[in-house]
């Protein structure tokens, strides 16, 4: 098992898996035990744990417990809102969304994208910053990091979609791990969406997957609370036993 610069051991265990087990088997299909895969892989039993917690913080694997780690459906209606873009996500709820750019530059990585995406102090990330709109009106405020090397120029086109750039570069982001909260505006973030400072708004931090698991991006959106929300679809999640 090869693990790269920009991963930790234990996430390199979680591609190993996504690549070994969770591509070619079928749905509720058994893993490995914990002790196997310590033993195939030559990692502790807390690497191995790391690894399943996060793919099941991913919804890729479910664990039942006294019975082991299980394939999860692709295709689970139980799953969380689809991965989608904002300019998908705008038409999808009949608006018709623009973007403007406010920056777009070439950083030291802050402390949190280091985390989000297992990298190195030094390392260096594209930062891009934008105002979302819908029907010429502000409704959110992002900022993005992405591996330089998930864009084919070191300078990604900011006007155009930065996930089709993405796509033709060999990054599709397939999965992501989504954290919304409630939170208030700041006098700088509250002129860019027109509302006053201390208004509601809803924060989405993002942290974008490729289909092999390598964290390639790092976002966060704050968007206006009386203008968005998100709906979910829940249901009983079946025990299989």
């Amino acid at each position: 098992m090869m693990v790269s610069a920009r991963e930790t051991k234990y996430q390199a265990v979680a591609r190993h898996i996504c690549d070994r087990y969770l591509t070619y088997t079928q749905p509720h299909s058994p893993l490995p035990t914990e002790r196997e895969l310590q033993d195939r892989l030559g990692v502790s039993r807390d690497t191995v744990r790391r690894a399943i917690r996060e793919l099941i913080d991913r919804q890729l694997v479910y664990n039942i417990q006294g019975s082991g780690t299980f394939v999860a459906p692709q295709e689970s209606p139980s799953r969380a809102p689809l991965l989608r873009p904002f300019t998908q996500d705008m038409l999808t709820r009949g608006h018709t969304p623009h973007s403007l750019t406010l920056s777009c530059h070439l950083v030291i990585a802050p402390l949190h994208v280091q985390r989000d995406l297992a990298l190195n102090p030094d390392s260096k990330v594209i930062e891009i910053s934008r105002l979302r709109q819908a029907d010429g009106s502000p409704i959110a405020l992002e900022t993005a990091y992405f591996l330089p090397e998930a864009f084919s120029q070191m300078q990604p086109e900011a006007s155009t979609s930065l996930d089709a750039q993405m796509r033709a570069s060999g990054y599709q982001v397939e999965t992501a791990q989504v954290k919304v909260t409630a939170t208030n505006l700041t006098q700088a973030e509250a002129h860019h969406l027109g509302v006053p400072q201390g208004a509601a708004a809803l924060r989405v931090d993002k942290v974008g997957y490729t289909a092999r698991g390598l964290a390639v991006e790092s976002t966060h959106t704050l968007y206006r609370g009386d203008r968005y929300d998100y709906e979910f679809q829940l249901h009983r999640r079946q025990t299989h036993r």
